[in-house]
């Protein structure tokens, strides 16, 4: 009979324990088991089955494990996975290859090798000087003046490197203590087409190339006078077509374009010399002091003259500029009176007895009690000692070899001075001072 359930004969041999069991809960002599709820039993079911299963899912996830690392070494060390038949292997192989595939033992490798190191270093570094530009109109377009000198600064940095295999690999700073701060360049910048055309700087020399007026200031328009041609001034600034100069110690302002220099007028500056020169000579100038001639200028103005025949004067032209440095006498003044009172050198006083000035002579017998000198260069000194010791200096002036002036015969340092005692004849002075300003005239 299908409904009627069957035991096999274990279950049988457990039935009078049943039947015992029963009896002995009708009778109160023991309790009913505690039946389990169905919720209860479900539960445990389940409690169970979740043990059998994570057991059994740990050994499955022991294999697939082991699984794994023989599958990701042979695909290392092949370009397929598992097949039968080798065309199968070409055709996995070619679908599985990794063009990016990562050597474990390299990647191992390599990791195990690189050292890192860090240290700490503190080192001075250098802080560059800014330089700064500053325009001036007195100094030449273009050109520049060092002002201040820029200097380097200083500071102690402290930082952390990292080596990485002895390759610095970064640099952190932690600290900086500045120990002297940059010192900042200054450099002038010129800006002047004036002073860059005539190639001359403030300060320098330029020249007058023409007579122009010089003026006290540009605001009043008051007119000091005039500067003569050639002469030389001293730049101090230029602006706006204006100079202001220095002449003489006299400041003032002239005309820009009436300047020029001796890079741009070659020549110019011999010009100058020569008229300053000439300025001072006059009828009243002073002859106790040197004529402001060279050497080479004695010897042009002494040479070539149709009427030294005699060429005495040319051959002496160097002794007349010695003998004014050493005594203090104008050589040409010196000169002018040779000249005079030999006729260059043709009277017979002169030629016979050296002696160009007619020295020590009377009217009443000027040959015979003229002084007669061994050379002509004796009679010119001798001449150039007895004018500055009685004639042109004020008695008790320091002269020449420590000696002082006694100044007989002094009237002032003039020609005309010298004329009242030297000479008999009135207008001795005005012909003296021609024949000076002819020899002027050669320069």
């Amino acid at each position: 009979m299908n409904n009627i359930k069957k035991y096999n004969s274990d279950d049988m041999s457990k039935l009078p324990d049943l039947f015992k069991e029963l009896q002995d809960i009708r009778y109160g002599r023991a309790k009913p088991k505690h039946m389990e709820s169905p919720n209860e039993l479900r539960d445990k079911i389940k409690y169970r089955k979740i043990k059998y299963t994570n057991k059994k899912f740990n050994a499955i996830g022991a294999i697939i494990g082991i699984l794994f690392v023989i599958l990701f070494f042979s695909s290392i060390n092949s370009n397929y996975i598992f097949a039968t038949t080798e065309k199968q292997k070409v055709a996995i192989g070619q679908f599985e290859e990794n063009e990016n595939s990562i050597n474990i033992m390299e990647t191992i490798s390599t990791n195990i090798s690189d050292v890192t190191v860090k240290e700490i270093l503190t080192k001075e570094i250098e802080i560059p000087y800014e330089t700064k530009y500053i325009e001036t109109d007195l100094l030449p377009k273009d050109e520049q003046n060092l002002i201040q000198a820029g200097q380097l600064g200083f500071v102690d940095r402290t930082s952390i490197l990292t080596y990485e295999n002895d390759e610095l690999i970064d640099e952190t700073i932690i600290g900086e203590v500045v120990k002297s701060d940059a010192v900042e360049e200054i450099i002038e910048v010129g800006t002047s087409e004036f002073l860059f055309n005539n190639k001359v700087h403030i300060g320098d020399t330029m020249y007058i190339i023409e007579e122009t007026p010089i003026y006290e200031s540009l605001e009043d328009n008051m007119e000091i006078g005039n500067v003569y041609q050639y002469i030389d001034v001293k730049i101090l600034s230029e602006k706006d077509g204006w100079a202001n100069i220095e002449i003489d110690d006299i400041k003032g302002y002239v005309d820009s374009s009436k300047l020029t220099s001796e890079l741009v007028t070659p020549g110019i500056a011999e010009k100058s010399r020569i008229k300053r020169i000439m300025i001072e000579v006059n009828p009243d100038m002073n002859v106790n002091t040197p004529s402001g001639l060279t050497k080479d200028d004695f010897v042009k103005v002494l040479s070539g003259n149709s009427s030294d025949k005699n060429h005495i004067f040319e051959q002496n032209a160097e002794v007349f500029y010695e003998i004014e440095q050493e005594y203090n006498v104008n050589g040409l003044f010196l000169a002018a009176i040779g000249i005079h009172e030999s006729n260059w050198g043709t009277s017979n006083i002169a030629s016979q007895k050296k002696n160009l000035f007619g020295y020590g002579s009377y009217d009443s017998s000027a040959y015979s009690s003229s002084y007669e000198f061994e050379s002509y260069e004796y009679g010119i000194r001798l001449l150039a000692k007895v004018l500055s010791k009685y004639y042109l200096n004020e008695p008790g002036t320091p002269i020449f070899d420590n000696e002082t002036a006694v100044g007989s015969y002094y009237n002032g340092p003039t020609i005309a001075g010298v004329n009242i005692r030297y000479a008999s004849d009135t207008n001795w002075s005005t012909r003296v001072y021609n024949i000076m300003a002819s020899l002027y005239a050669k320069l």
